[in-house]
C-alpha cells in the first residue's frame, strides 16, 4: 500500500430534512449566495423555493443563478460569472447534479481568479491545480457524478463541444446536504444513467496499476456487487427511500478518497474516451461509459490477465481460466453487457447513431501521440481507436 493523506475536508449532512442544515451551514460560508440549478426541474418540484426561503430566513441575500443545461460549456460559466460579479456574490450553492455542481465549481474559482481570461487554458488545458475559489454548498438531487465531495470539475469546451477537467483543492465543496427524498421523482433513465457513472467510478479506481492493496481491493469490490445488484430494484422502486438512500451515499463515496487510498490512481481511460465521445453526439454520460466499458475490458484484459481473473470471479462468479481465457472473458463481458441492458442503457455506439467514420476523430479527441490515457495500461489513438471499433460493433 502507497503512502497516503486522507482529509475530506465536505461536512455531509445526510438523510431526509437535511436541507433544515441550510441556514446554518451555508449562512456560515457567506451572506450573498448564488443559487445555481438546472432549467426547471428544482423549480418545478419546489425545491428551489424551499432553498431560496431557508437562506432568506437565516439573513442571507439570494441570487438565482438557474438555467444549467446537461453537459454545460464554458460559455455557461461565464454567463454565471457575469450575474455573480454584478451582485458580489461570496457564496455558491448549487442545487442539482453533476453538471450544475461542476458549473458552480468553475463559476466559484472564476470569481477568484486573477487570470479570468485565461482561466479555461490555465485550468482546463494545462492542468494547473485550483487553489482559490469561494466557497461552495451542494444540495444534491442526482447521484452519479460524486462532485458533492470531490475535487474536480468537468465542462465542455464551447469550441468543440469535447469535455475537459480541471481540479483543485479549492473546488471541494465545504458542505454538502444529501436527502435521498430529492431523487424520488428522477426519471428511471436518468437514475440508470447514474448508476453506470457511479459503477464506472468504481471501476476505474478497481483496475489500477498497483498490485498490494488487498483492502480497498476488497472494499471495491463489495461496492461493485452492491450497485450492481441494487441499480434494477432501485428502477423498480424508485419511491423507496433505503434504495434511494442505498444508491446516493454509494454515489458519493465512489468518487471519494475512501476507496482508493494507497494505490496508483486508477485507470480513468473510459471516462476520457467518454467525454470525447460526448462531443461528438448528444448522449448521457453515463450512457457513454455502459458502451465504452465493456469494450475497453474486451481490449485490455487480455494484458492485465491477472487483476481480471479476479474481478470476474469476485464479481461475477465466473473463473477465467488461463488456458480459456478468451472464451470465458466473452461470457463476463457479456454478464455486464446484460447488466446495462437490464437498466435500459445502449452498450453499442451503433446504437445511439455514431457512424465508423466518426470513430477516429473520436479516438484523436480522446487523446494525442504526447498524451496517452489510462493508468493501468496507457493507450495511444491506435489503441483507443480499436475500443472504439470493438465498441460499435
Amino acid at each position: 500500500m502507497n503512502n497516503f493523506i486522507f482529509h475530506i475536508p465536505t461536512t455531509v449532512c445526510f438523510g431526509e430534512d437535511s436541507l433544515k442544515h441550510i441556514g446554518d451551514k451555508v449562512g456560515s460560508l457567506g451572506n450573498r449566495v448564488m443559487v445555481v440549478h438546472g432549467k426547471t426541474s428544482v423549480v418545478k418540484s419546489g425545491l428551489f423555493q424551499r432553498v431560496v426561503d431557508a437562506l432568506t430566513q437565516s439573513g442571507c441575500i439570494v441570487f438565482d443563478g438557474g438555467g444549467v443545461p446537461p453537459n454545460p460549456s464554458y460559455t455557461t460559466v461565464k454567463k454565471i460569472v457575469a450575474i455573480a460579479k454584478e451582485n458580489n456574490v461570496n457564496c455558491l450553492l448549487a442545487v442539482g447534479g453533476g453538471s450544475v455542481i461542476d458549473t458552480s465549481k468553475a463559476v466559484a474559482s472564476c470569481m477568484l481568479t486573477s487570470n479570468y481570461s485565461g482561466f479555461w487554458q490555465q485550468h482546463f488545458e494545462q492542468f494547473v491545480p485550483i487553489t482559490q475559489a469561494l466557497p461552495l454548498a451542494v444540495v444534491l438531487t442526482i447521484p452519479a457524478s460524486g462532485s458533492e465531495t470531490s475535487d474536480a470539475c468537468v465542462i465542455s469546451d464551447e469550441h468543440t463541444g469535447i469535455k475537459r477537467i480541471a481540479s483543485g483543492p479549492a473546488i471541494i465543496p465545504a458542505v454538502s446536504l444529501l436527502d435521498p427524498t430529492n431523487t424520488f421523482s428522477l426519471p428511471g433513465y436518468q437514475t440508470a444513467c447514474g448508476c453506470s457513472d457511479i459503477l464506472s467510478h468504481l471501476h476505474e479506481r478497481y483496475f489500477d496499476s498497483s498490485t498490494d492493496n488487498l483492502y480497498t481491493d476488497r472494499l471495491l469490490e463489495a461496492s461493485i456487487t452492491h450497485i450492481l445488484e441494487i441499480s434494477p430494484r432501485v428502477l423498480s422502486n424508485p419511491k423507496d427511500y433505503q434504495l434511494r438512500s442505498e444508491v446516493m451515499w454509494l454515489g458519493t463515496l465512489a468518487h471519494s478518497q475512501v476507496l482508493d487510498r494507497g494505490r496508483e490512481g486508477g485507470d480513468w481511460a473510459c471516462h476520457m474516451i467518454e467525454h470525447a465521445l460526448s462531443g461528438f453526439c448528444e448522449i448521457p454520460h453515463g450512457a457513454g461509459l455502459s458502451i465504452i466499458t465493456p469494450a475497453w475490458m474486451r481490449y485490455v484484459a487480455p494484458m492485465h490477465k491477472e487483476k481480471f481473473m479476479q474481478y470476474a470471479q469476485r464479481i461475477w462468479n465466473i473463473e477465467l481460466l488461463p488456458n480459456e481465457f478468451e472464451k470465458r472473458l466473452e461470457i463476463m463481458i457479456n454478464a455486464l453487457k446484460n447488466f446495462y441492458r437490464t437498466l435500459g442503457l445502449p452498450v453499442k455506439l451503433k446504437e445511439v447513431g455514431v457512424q465508423r467514420e466518426h470513430l477516429k476523430k473520436i479516438a484523436e479527441a480522446a487523446t494525442s501521440p504526447s498524451f496517452p490515457i489510462g493508468g493501468m495500461q496507457p493507450l495511444q489513438i491506435s489503441d483507443v481507436l480499436e475500443i472504439l471499433h470493438i465498441a460499435w460493433e
